[in-house]
């Protein structure tokens, strides 16, 4: 199949970011995005051990525990790849794909996560207003960090791809609440775990479009 030639129009706003966008050599690049990911991870373990950690969850197994947030953090490892991933051109991959896979991700982990729903005896009982602040507490700076990071990277789509790396960033964050929450019943389970993917999707699109965004001068 041909490849098709950009547009007049698309072509401006490429060149435009282009002459507007500080230029950061790949060390510098590499340098910022290190920096960046260990202050998200050190905020996130700072978050996971002021709350208890692990042992927060003593109401099931720790086998259970663990099983449970494996499945969030595959899921989430894939939809990381589908955010970041190029499939071949130097742009974010197609808003087809990048919105399917946000709109399939939080109906996967529901689903994996009802699995275990009844597997024990809750301890108690939580609308899930906590786990969804802890959600969205840890996945600020990796949000932030990447609309930073890669901002006029994607003329063509740009809310299509914040709204994925939100979604990604959600989920990780909660692949380790996971690990903190001992909680599986659904309405729980859609307050707490589910609607911070969607707040934080809604919120990477938002951003997304004015950061992400290759805009004419």
């Amino acid at each position: 199949m041909a490849e098709v030639a950009p547009t007049d129009s698309l072509r401006a706003r490429v060149l435009a970011a282009t002459a507007t966008r500080p230029a950061l050599t790949r060390r510098q690049g590499r340098r910022a995005g290190g920096v960046l990911v260990a202050a998200s991870i050190a905020l996130a373990v700072t978050v996971f051990a002021r709350t208890g950690a692990v042992a927060h969850s003593g109401g099931g197994t720790l086998g259970l525990t663990i099983a449970l947030a494996t499945g969030w953090a595959l899921v989430s490892a894939v939809l990381t790849w589908i955010v970041v991933g190029r499939s071949g051109s130097t742009m974010a991959r197609s808003p087809v794909v990048l919105t399917a896979a946000v709109l399939v991700t939080p109906v996967l982990l529901f689903a994996w996560t009802h699995l275990f729903s009844g597997a024990y005896v809750e301890p108690f009982q939580r609308v899930g207003y906590r786990c969804l602040g802890y959600t969205l507490a840890i996945s600020a700076l990796p949000l932030a960090s990447f609309l930073a990071l890669k901002r006029a990277v994607e003329p063509r789509h740009p809310a299509a791809l914040g709204a994925g790396a939100g979604a990604a960033c959600a989920a990780w964050a909660g692949a380790l609440i996971d690990l903190w929450c001992p909680l599986t019943n659904t309405l729980h389970v859609l307050v707490g775990h589910v609607a911070p993917l969607v707040v934080a999707t809604a919120i990477g699109a938002f951003f997304g479009r004015f950061t992400l965004g290759a805009r004419r001068r």
